[in-house]
């Protein structure tokens, strides 16, 4: 795999931390350290493409891993099928840092898959109207009636689609909630744009949002209690506002609370804990930091993130889960998140409400680079992390599961 690949990953996913590299600033100290807390990676499989998510849609069974070229696979007993479970553009669309057709961001399993075989995926796919757009798709399909480790590629039907000139590299995750509704995340990074209006505090618009819809029936219906319903200029699909790209997010087994990584733009990245309504700053606020000076910074609706941090500790927040497992004690009860630089962390609430953010440290690095795509936890409360390695002029797909050092 050429490294045309890698610069296709980083306008997907680190696009949303252009030029950050050499933005480093000094490390906040408000918030105190811990010593590390050391963990090893057990491998779990490899995969020749990209790996960006990993869905569990019965406990105890098969894996399935979205790749974001534009396929999903299946882990069965520790082994990766040799033919995709879905596969809808074949190699229709190569892997271009120029286009973001073919590209496959999420996979939601409905609550009832085990009964009615229906799950639904985020893609970018062309524009019928202007050859110059694309469009950022949720669709749901169903498994092949006559194999369940085949997605039936005839089944699909549109639930929402967003066109527009970038809108289609802002594609995060699509997921059900504990209410049984599907949130989707949109993003408001300008991929290179020089001419975008960012849209994340404009309610008339689904970028820089996170949004909740019913899909009990095709294509959806609004919640009846979406804050934003009945709300004049507002779209009703809005549950919260105000993200440059909320690219992982998760709901706490326990309290149900959802929270996320939103990734940033020149110097902070941030951990929201996201409610009902919340506005959460963008492009106005940066995580805690001003970024559009001529934005309104005084509003006090602004949601503060739980937690921050410069890019002198990492370039692209990845987000993570809450871990209540027992393998691994040092994390339990803590929200264990990833950057994109390979690197692990766990925030640890104190009883000041305040967070301490502890570091991962892996005491079997990989050999070669490793940079993060996502995180994961299964129903049997093993942590997962996968990404890829890159070694000179090819990259490797990799999963690893979180074990104790």
């Amino acid at each position: 795999m050429k490294l045309s690949l890698l610069s296709f990953l980083t306008i997907t996913l680190i696009s949303a931390c252009t030029g950050t590299v050499k933005k480093s600033q000094k490390e906040k100290t408000a918030i105190p350290k811990s010593d590390s807390i050391a963990v090893k990676l057990e491998p779990v499989s490899n995969i020749a493409q990209l790996p960006v998510q990993m869905n569990e849609p019965i406990a105890g069974g098969d894996l399935f891993v979205t790749d974001v070229t534009g396929k999903i696979w299946i882990i069965k007993k520790d082994s990766m099928l040799p033919k995709p479970f879905w596969d809808k553009f074949g190699n229709k669309y190569q892997p271009s840092p120029n286009s973001s057709l073919g590209r496959l961001y999420s996979l939601a399993f409905d609550p009832d898959f085990s009964i009615n075989h229906k799950f639904y995926v985020s893609y970018a796919g062309p524009s019928e109207k202007n050859k110059k757009n694309g469009k950022l798709i949720i669709s749901r399909f169903t498994t092949d009636p006559a194999d369940p480790d085949k997605a039936d590629p005839a089944s699909e039907k549109k639930v929402l689609d967003v066109e527009g000139r970038i809108v289609a590299f802002n594609g995060s995750q699509i997921a059900f909630g504990p209410d049984r509704y599907l949130y989707i995340s949109i993003g408001d990074d300008k991929a290179g744009d020089t001419t975008y209006k960012f849209q994340g505090q404009n309610l008339d618009d689904l970028e820089g949002k996170l949004l909740r819809i019913d899909v009990s029936n095709i294509p959806y219906s609004i919640p009846p209690d979406n804050p934003f319903v009945n709300v004049k200029d507002a779209r009703p699909e809005i549950w919260a506002y105000g993200f440059r790209k909320l690219w992982h997010y998760s709901f706490d087994p326990q309290t149900h609370q959802l929270y996320g990584g939103d990734v940033g733009e020149e110097t902070e990245e941030e951990i929201d804990f996201v409610n009902k309504g919340g506005n959460y700053g963008w492009p106005v606020k940066e995580g805690d930091e001003t970024f559009e000076k001529n934005g309104d910074t005084g509003k006090s609706d602004f949601v503060k993130p739980v937690y921050t941090y410069s890019h002198a500790k990492g370039i692209c927040v990845i987000g993570g889960n809450f871990y209540y497992g027992k393998d691994l004690p040092q994390l339990t009860k803590k929200y264990v998140f990833a950057d994109w630089e390979g690197k692990l962390f766990a925030l640890d609430k104190e009883a000041n409400d305040q967070w301490n953010c502890i570091p991962l440290k892996i005491v079997n690095e990989p050999s070669t680079p490793f940079f993060i795509c996502a995180c994961y936890i299964d129903a049997a409360n093993n942590l997962y992390v996968m990404g890829y390695l890159q070694a000179k002029d090819k990259i490797n797909g990799v999963i690893y599961k979180i074990i104790k050092a």
